[in-house]
């Protein structure tokens, strides 16, 4: 009974610790805006063309390239904003799709074909280049989606700044737009999918709302038409 009394208490202690340094480097936040914490280093390109799309992979943009897509593969990413959305919620389902669309021409020019779901590596002691982490995720979907903007495929939403949430232990980056009319900030997050698969697309607060343990937890609710299985830490670091 001592030793788990201990361990509960020992618990408690390092929760408490965790929140006192994570509302300090939030307070060290306001007061110098992204350079603490918020910041990733990496400096996103406002002048992109689909003749020069930048890409980062290889861990926090460790290794870039400059991608030239043909006119027919350009032509195809086009093609999934035709017809123009009618809804808000239409566009974000084709920007969804034209994210992973991209991902997959990407793919074919650089060596992120080869990317995994999360920081997964097929040899961890010979990593193939082409690996992407979340900060490579945020950067090459953000580059993207400020592309189909710029060629005027949204109607409804606007490209804004990366969405970032952070816990104890680790911190977490996505793109991110606004739908005009409304106001409200959606997330799309390609970190937990293989390369060319579709991203993430969540409403910014709900994604935002993570408990203390884990940013890097999907957090997405449920499908009510599949029965998801999930292990105890997992439900854990989900606050469920």
């Amino acid at each position: 009974m001592r030793t788990l009394l201990k361990s509960v208490l020992t618990a408690g202690f390092l929760l408490a610790a965790g929140s006192i340094a994570l509302a300090q480097d939030q307070d060290q936040d306001q007061d110098h805006g992204r350079v603490l914490g918020r910041d990733h280093g990496v400096v996103i390109p406002s002048n992109i063309s689909f003749n020069a799309i930048p890409v980062c992979y290889d861990f926090r943009c460790a290794s870039k390239a400059v991608v030239k897509l043909p006119v027919s593969e350009w032509q195809s990413v086009a093609g999934w904003f035709d017809p123009p959305a009618q809804t808000p919620v239409q566009e974000r389902d084709q920007i969804r799709r034209a994210v992973g669309w991209m991902e997959v021409l990407i793919g074919r020019h650089t060596p992120t074909s080869v990317d995994l779901e999360f920081d997964k590596v097929k040899d961890i002691d010979n990593r193939e280049t082409g690996q992407l982490d979340c900060i490579d995720e945020s950067v090459n979907t953000t580059i993207y989606m400020k592309l189909f903007e710029a060629n005027g495929f949204f109607k409804h939403h606007v490209v804004i700044e990366e969405a970032f949430r952070r816990s104890i232990f680790d911190r977490h980056w996505a793109g991110q737009i606004q739908e005009i009319e409304t106001g409200d900030r959606y997330v799309v997050d390609s970190w937990f999918q293989p390369n060319g698969y579709l991203p993430v697309v969540q409403d910014s607060p709900s994604w935002e709302d993570i408990t203390m343990l884990s940013a890097v937890v999907d957090n997405r609710p449920d499908d009510d038409s599949k029965e998801i299985k999930r292990s105890f830490w997992h439900r854990l670091l989900r606050g469920e």
